[in-house]
This record gives C-alpha cells, structure tokens and sequence, in this order.
C-alpha cells in the first residue's frame, strides 16, 4: 500500500469516520500479449453518525410531546363530531314526537269535536258546526274555573258526593226549596217571562235522596201496573227518573218549570209559547235547558222541555251558543 493510500486512511482516523477495505479489483484485458492490468484498491467512506445525545432526547421529548397534542386533538374533534350528531338526532327526534304528538292531538280532538257538532237542524247560534279547538277549550277552562260548583255535573255515570251541601232557600212562597245562589236570577227570569205575557209553574227544585228514592219507587210501581217485569219497570224509570245520588235535583240547582196553561211534564210543553220563550231567554238569567232533543245518546235522559239547571250567566250563554249540553261542555274541558 502506498503513502498516498496509508495516509488518506489516517486522515479519515482523525476525523473519525470508518475505513472499509474493499478487494482489489483486477481487469484482464483480452488483447494480443493478453497482460494483467493492476487497478488501485478502492476505498469506501462511511459516515458514523455524530454522537449529540442532548439533542436527541429534545427531539424525542418534542416528538412526544407532539402525539400527545395530536391525540387530544383527535380526542376532542371526535367528541364534538359525536355530540353535534347527538344534538341533532335528538332535535329531530324531538321534532318528529312533538309533530307526532300534535297529529294524534288533532285527530283526537276531531274525534272529540264530531261528537259536539250540533244535530242536524239544531240550535247552535248561528254557528258553522266545528270541533273543539285548543282554543275552545281554553275558553271552557276559563269558565269552570271558578265556577266549578256551578257548573257541577249529575248524570247516570257520575254520582254526587254523599258529602254535598249547598245552601238552600225557600222558593214558591215556601212550597219549594232551591239553592240560594239562583234565586235572583230565577226571580228576574220569572218576572221578564211574566212581562211577555208567560205564567209558570213550578214543579218541581231540590229534593233530598228520601223524597228522590220515593218518586223512584212511584215510577216503578205505575210501570209495573202496566205488565212491566220490576228489571224492566226500574229501566224504564231511569230513562227519565234518575237513582237516588244521580239525580241534579239533590243539588238545588235544578228546577222543572212547566207553564201555567199546561201543568202536564211531557213533551208537550214544547209546543207551548211561554216554554219557548224560556228556551231562548234562559240563557240570559244563567239556565240552560237540561236534557235537550236529539241529545238522548249525550245525556242519557229523555228529552225533558222542562227541566233547567242553573249553571250562571257567563257559561249558560256560552252553552247554548254552541248547542251543547252539560256533558259536551265536561268534554270539552
């Protein structure tokens, strides 16, 4: 090896890199005289890489440091991916309920309404027959509130409380007895009927359960003398006659005018001026007629032209307005 070769080698010692031998090569030259050509060893330089231990472990440090950074990133994009899906499947979620909620709402209110829709051909003020609204049934909430003795309902499904009182007083120059909170309205009443020329007799107003149970039992009685069985008297009775608990007389409230020209309670009061006249005024005064025609199935009562209840002022114009009866305002609510 010559000087040049020995000192390249040690001059790449010293700045420390590595010194690899690599075999001679050798060429043969296939000419005339074929003479071996020596080629001069070759040496390959190999870098080792530079020993700076601090700014490795920066770098690892930085390294780290940066994966965590991206991994809360990560952490927190997915997390507001995910919760802005949930907000908006909840918001449709709830969207489509509240949209379903008010579809079925609607359907049954119509349900409800078509049972309030006025019979063909009766009294409804004027009204385009309709169902019964959010807004009507406000207006129904309004009235009852307040008024809910007045407006208490009696029927054949919905008993009176044993505990029920009411202050009565005397009425009919003392025959009679009804609750004292109708008695001005009743004398107005009476007093603008007589005005028209109307005279009025009434039959019947309070009756406590002893004297309810005797009118049943007189009823029973007259059916049975007609070849009724006693199931099929007492059923018969019913249709008009309520049992004792279920009958709006032992509230005071109600009152059974008949006219003075024709005493008979049945229908043919309908026919008479003066009970007319009460069926468009009574309103004004605070009663609604009770039990009215073509309402049987509502009510569950014969039609009675006679029989009013007092229900105050405000909720018997409203009443009649609509062509309801008392069931149908309870629906309502």
């Amino acid at each position: 090896m010559g000087r040049t070769t020995r000192a390249v080698r040690a001059d790449m010692l010293e700045r420390g890199n590595i010194v690899a031998w690599k075999e001679p090569m050798h060429e043969v030259r296939r000419s005339s005289g074929s003479r071996a050509v020596w080629k001069e060893p070759m040496y390959e330089e190999r870098v080792r890489p530079q020993r700076n231990d601090g700014r490795k472990v920066v770098r690892k440090k930085k390294k780290a440091r940066n994966k965590i950074l991206r991994g809360i990133f990560l952490y927190f994009f997915l997390a507001g991916v995910v919760a802005t899906c949930w907000v908006i499947y909840s918001f449709l979620f709830v969207v489509r309920e509240k949209v379903h909620a008010m579809g079925a709402q609607e359907n049954s209110t119509v349900e409800a309404g078509e049972k309030f829709l006025p019979e063909e051909g009766a009294e409804s003020g004027g009204e385009t027959p309709f169902v019964v609204t959010p807004e009507i049934r406000q207006e129904c909430q309004s009235l009852y509130t307040g008024r809910e003795s007045l407006l208490l309902l009696v029927n054949k499904e919905k008993e009176l409380s044993d505990s029920y009182e009411t202050k009565l007083r005397s009425i009919c120059n003392g025959r009679l007895k009804a609750a004292d909170i109708l008695y001005d309205d009743l004398c107005a009443m009476l007093e603008a009927g007589g005005r028209s020329g109307y005279e009025y007799w009434i039959s019947s107003a309070y009756r406590d359960r002893a004297y309810q149970q005797e009118l049943v039992d007189e009823d029973v009685r007259k059916y049975m003398s007609k070849g009724y069985s006693y199931e099929a008297a007492l059923q018969k009775t019913y249709e008009y006659t309520m049992p004792v608990g279920f009958s709006e007389h032992e509230t005071g409230l109600a009152l059974d005018i008949l006219c003075s020209t024709n005493t008979l309670m049945d229908e043919s009061q309908k026919s008479e001026p003066g009970n007319q006249w009460l069926l468009e005024h009574c309103h004004e005064f605070g009663f609604i007629l009770r039990y009215p025609e073509g309402k049987e199935d509502v009510t569950g009562i014969g039609y009675e032209p006679w029989h009013f209840r007092y229900v105050g002022r405000e909720a018997a114009a409203y009443i009649m307005q609509k062509g309801w009866t008392l069931e149908e305002f309870y629906g309502a609510l």
